[in-house]
């Protein structure tokens, strides 16, 4: 069965499947999806829970072995597995299609990834997933449909719903999700009884933009070095902006990486920024960035936000804060990479 990410909440109030397959461009919203199946698989006694990273090089004996072991801490476990990519080969695709067929009763499988193309949808491992649980499809959240994307998260939390708040954060966030989010959770601390004071908020709102993590990027994209380091000087002494910065930087990256390919192939700009959805004010922007900045570059670039993203947690030992100023300073064409 598939259903889209709105439906969710309703269907499980009614019955939780034994397997789950989310995925969707909006990695906020999958997130979300798989909160809100743990959440009430909590409640049925699924206590346990069994987390796999994979890529192309995975070994899926892993899983396998997984599923013909018993738990020992609980009766109902959760097994889960994160797909790089939908491109998982003839053994990955052998290998799920059989376990969503002979699933135990005590195990709950959720397999999440991002976008997956239509021949993608049409392989034997997903339509299995179709045949025997929940496909859980997670749809981009047009621009027009953004400010009431964002109003329902306000009510959600207890906030008082107010458009102009709303178009406010739309606005100065550009469409991210994330930095939407984070700034409903803003109110939420600001004002806690759920009423805003909006024209207090919105003026707050425009002076903070000014020195917040995309803009803090876009001065690094467009190489403006100088006002870059000016509003990271500032923004450091937050704990949270490594951990925002690595998170906007993962994905802005990750998207470029892709143009850059396509780029390869049509070398129409235009195009491939209008299929990447980017939003009209930032076209100059990733379109300069694009030319100044190599596939070959963009890649090194992201091995080296592994790392810092590795050390943040504490499995590598770079200095965060030199590194992400390093890394920025990259993007911006000063790197002692360009020397």
């Amino acid at each position: 069965m598939r259903i889209n990410s709105e439906q969710l909440k309703t269907t499980l109030t009614k019955q939780l499947d034994s397997i789950y397959l989310v995925f969707g461009v909006e990695l906020l919203i999958v997130e979300q999806s798989l909160s809100y199946i743990r959440d009430v698989a909590k409640t049925q006694g699924f206590a346990e829970r069994v987390s796999f990273e994979i890529d192309s090089n995975f070994d899926w004996n892993k899983i396998i072995s997984e599923f013909l072991t018993n738990s020992l801490f609980s009766p109902k476990r959760i097994i889960e597995c994160r797909l790089k990519t939908g491109k998982i080969g003839i053994k990955g695709s052998k290998t799920l299609s059989e376990i969503v067929a002979n699933i135990p009763s005590d195990t709950l499988l959720i397999v999440s990834t991002g976008k997956l193309e239509m021949s993608q949808q049409k392989s034997r491992w997903f339509k299995a997933f179709e045949a025997n649980g929940s496909v859980v499809q997670v749809w981009e959240v047009q621009r027009q449909h953004l400010v009431g994307w964002i109003t329902n998260h306000m009510t959600e939390l207890g906030l008082a719903a107010n458009t102009k708040v709303a178009q406010s954060i739309a606005y100065y966030t550009e469409g991210n999700l994330l930095a939407s989010m984070q700034e409903i959770q803003k109110l939420k601390m600001a004002y806690p009884n759920g009423n805003i004071d909006v024209k207090d908020y919105t003026q707050q709102l425009s002076e903070q933009s000014q020195y917040n993590i995309y803009n803090l990027i876009n001065s690094a994209l467009i190489a403006d070095s100088e006002q870059m380091l000016k509003i990271y000087t500032t923004m450091i002494n937050d704990t949270a902006t490594p951990i925002m910065l690595i998170n906007a930087l993962h994905r802005e990256l990750n998207a470029m990486i892709n143009m850059a390919i396509e780029l390869q192939q049509t070398k129409k700009i235009a195009h491939v920024l209008q299929s990447h959805k980017v939003w009209k004010s930032r076209q100059a922007i990733i379109s300069n960035a694009l030319k100044r900045l190599s596939y070959q570059r963009l890649q090194k670039i992201v091995l080296l936000l592994g790392r810092i993203d590795r050390s943040i947690k504490g499995m590598d030992n770079l200095n965060v804060i030199d590194e992400c100023r390093i890394l920025l300073l990259t993007i911006a064409g000063k790197s002692p990479w360009n020397q």
